[in-house]
């Protein structure tokens, strides 16, 4: 790959005042978002090939949103990417072998036209013109449908650009965004410890807000009636008021408010244990109005996971709810919350905004006197109008701690100016996104893959989504494709988990769907096996809708390897 970019100029666009020009070709580029498929320890990694699967610029230069360097030709790195990819090469191939084929995906620029599946699980890898399973785009999809991109040609000319001027290319994406103070320089970097510390800055100079480009931007432009979330309770037979773009601002302002009057401000830590409601977004948003870092702690953790994540956040205001039902499950929220402030070491947790989810009867829920107050209260009494916090591109916006699983969680700091533009990016051209589209994730806030593909990345362009507060399998296991067809959802987010538990239960919880309106299937979390791959494609898209297995982390903040499948023309 190139060296990383040293200080290179490009300011932002302040308010009224027009951005300069961006410099040919148009700029386009990929970019943030989370968790993807690991190696399984233990295991032989299913042999099965890809061939031109592979996207994104950000895999050979420097991404904005981490301090990561790619380069999937180089064979130290071969190896672990391809083995943590959901298309594991196959162990036999040498490094040489491995890059010559990962080159051929290279060639095309990731314009996936077609995927090679073996036709057993103990199939080799093997190049093309052996036997296989040959899935190709489907026709339906590239005939049907708008696309982001309209030919594999300007892929060709944006990742040129992308690779020869990174600073202008970055550059050029990033005024698509509001910069209140515009940004004097894209990127400065140092990869090279020897001479100093480790870094990698985006957008000095430039004051922007999350916030502000996600709801008020486009409220502003005269879309606030547009839905933002449509809310699909936990049991099915009860609806739920849907949130345009313009009640979606309203509520942020309110809570942002609620939270200076707790004493939040720039810089302290908002830790938010909540349901996957519409709400949990919204408190997100809030935080990053006023500059607040929110600590997002997903809600089937215990007291004492919680406590340990307060007292490295250092977080004194807890957003929480009553409580929640998931599936035929109570999950007590605020009791865990409550218990958490009791056990605590070193932080007194000042103030705990509630939201009331469920009937009192049902929660129990007894609020305390002097840290406790409803959510709605609080909304209330709140000032309607809440100023924007314009922050430093590098200022912190969110901490997310790891599962812990592998030891300690270990708390991972996304930043503004970078993560927005990333997040942004890559959910536009990944899932082909339209202005007609409404788009489902799956995915909890409480992951990665929730703040960058539910909270941020979908508002940052302006589209309507799903927000599901229950489980695939309740009622029955038709629910997801009862949602799908509820909502006329166009893409489809989920986890290979799920994907295998559905399939288990066979085709009849599908019988009675449509999902005619399905255009675009995708898969995040781990590796998606070959069986549950078809099943998704042969019995849920009905070989209409591709797949995009999307590879990135935490860290990454946002996807790194993705079959682009909006390239049509190849």
């Amino acid at each position: 790959p190139p060296p990383p970019p040293g200080p290179a100029g490009g300011g932002g666009g302040g308010r009224g005042r027009p951005p300069p020009p961006a410099p040919p070709p148009p700029a386009r580029g990929g970019g943030g978002g989370g968790g993807g498929g690991g190696g399984r320890k233990g295991e032989e990694p299913d042999q099965f090939l890809p061939l031109l699967l592979l996207f994104s610029p950000l895999s050979c230069l420097l991404c904005p949103v981490s301090s990561f360097f790619f380069s999937l030709l180089s064979p130290p790195l071969l190896f672990p990417l391809s083995s943590l990819s959901s298309f594991p090469l196959s162990p036999s191939l040498g490094a040489s072998e491995m890059a010559s084929l990962l080159a051929a995906g290279l060639v095309a620029l990731g314009g996936a036209s077609a995927l090679i599946l073996p036709t057993s699980r103990t199939a080799r890898a093997r190049p093309i013109g052996l036997s296989a399973h040959l899935v190709t785009t489907p026709a339906h999809f590239t005939t049907h449908h708008s696309h982001q991109l309209s030919s594999l040609a300007e892929y060709e000319a944006m990742y040129e650009a992308s690779v020869s001027d990174p600073a202008a290319f970055w550059s050029a994406i990033a005024h698509d965004f509001y910069w209140e103070t515009a940004f004097d320089e894209v990127v400065s970097s140092n990869f090279d410890k020897t001479k100093g510390k480790v870094y990698s800055d985006w957008f000095q100079g430039g004051k922007t807000n999350l916030c502000y480009n996600a709801l008020d931007r486009h409220v502003e432009a005269g879309k606030g009636s547009q839905i933002a979330f449509y809310h699909e309770s936990n049991d099915e037979g009860e609806e739920l008021a849907s949130w345009t773009y313009e009640q979606t601002l309203d509520a942020v302002k309110r809570l942002a408010s609620a939270l200076k009057d707790a004493g939040v401000k720039k810089g302290d830590r908002v830790t938010l244990f909540m349901p996957m409601v519409p709400q949990l977004p919204i408190a997100m948003l809030a935080c990053a109005r006023i500059g607040a870092v929110h600590s997002v702690v997903f809600g089937g953790f215990s007291a004492e996971s919680l406590a340990n994540r307060l007292q490295d956040a250092k977080s004194k205001v807890v957003v929480t709810a009553d409580g929640v039902m998931r599936g035929k499950k109570f999950v007590d929220l605020h009791a865990i919350a409550s218990r958490a402030a009791e056990i605590v070491e070193g932080v007194t947790i000042e103030r705990q905004i509630v939201l009331q989810r469920l009937p009192v009867e049902q929660s129990g829920v007894a609020l305390k006197e002097g840290r406790d107050i409803w959510w709605s209260d609080a909304l209330t009494s709140a000032n309607p109008a809440c100023d924007i916090e314009w922050v430093e591109s590098e200022h912190p916006l969110f901490i997310l701690y790891t599962s812990g699983s592998t030891g300690k969680p270990k708390g991972v700091l996304h930043t503004t100016g970078g993560y927005m533009v990333y997040a942004a990016t890559t959910t536009k051209y990944v899932f082909d996104l339209q202005p007609e589209d409404v788009y489902f994730c799956t995915a909890d806030c409480g992951w990665i893959t929730g703040h960058s593909y539910v909270a941020y990345g979908p508002l940052l362009n302006g589209a309507s989504q799903v927000i599901f507060e229950g489980v695939p399998s309740f009622p029955d296991a038709g629910r997801l494709w009862r949602i799908v067809d509820k909502y006329n959802v166009a893409q489809l987010y989920t986890a290979p988990t799920a994907i295998r538990a559905l399939m288990r239960l066979g085709t009849a919880p599908l019988e009675g769907t449509s999902r005619k309106s399905l255009k675009l299937l995708g898969s995040v979390g781990e590796p998606i096996n070959p069986e549950a791959w078809r099943w998704y494609y042969e019995v849920v898209g009905e070989e209409r809708c591709p797949i995009v297995d999307t590879w990135w982390q935490t860290e990454t903040g946002g996807i790194m390897i993705v079959p682009l499948l909006s390239l049509i023309h190849i």
